[in-house]
């Protein structure tokens, strides 16, 4: 198997360093600081660095103690992908749930396109679906459906 290139493990690093700062320590503010110019967010609004900075606070408003810890990690051109275990207690509101005081794990998987040094764009997927099933345990969900 061949050895990653330099850029690939730059863009690794930058990527784990983004992740570190922003979610781990809860640094919204430093998101600049790792996005380029033009930077698009696919996954939350609005698509820029505020809608990611928003999500942030919310999600650490809703979870306290989260430890956001990588799984797997692919890097193939300008490309990195995380796959994330992520771990927290439900503390706060989320959504229309009252704080549970409850431990959640749940998976997350984020993609991100890198040039000139900067995170361009960011993709997520977060298994939302296990996530309500663990502070609501009552709810069925099947498809896009809850049911109590």
């Amino acid at each position: 198997m061949p050895a990653i290139t330099p850029p690939l493990d730059a863009n690794v690093s930058l990527v784990t360093d983004f992740m570190q700062a922003v979610w781990v320590d809860g640094n919204p503010e430093l998101i600049d600081h790792y996005v380029g110019a033009g930077f698009v967010d696919h996954a939350y609004t609005p698509h820029d660095s505020s809608g990611h900075g928003n999500m942030v606070r919310v999600f650490s408003a809703a979870f306290s103690g989260a430890a956001h810890r990588v799984e797997q990690c692919v890097a193939q051109g300008d490309m990195v992908m995380l796959q994330l275990r992520v771990q927290a207690r439900h503390s706060g509101q989320f959504r229309d749930i009252a704080a549970t005081g409850k431990a959640i794990e749940v998976t997350q998987y984020r993609t991100f396109r890198i040039a000139d040094g900067r995170i361009v764009e960011h993709w997520a997927l977060f298994d939302t679906a296990s996530l309500l099933r663990q502070l609501q345990p009552e709810l069925v969900v099947a498809g896009a459906c809850a049911v109590k």
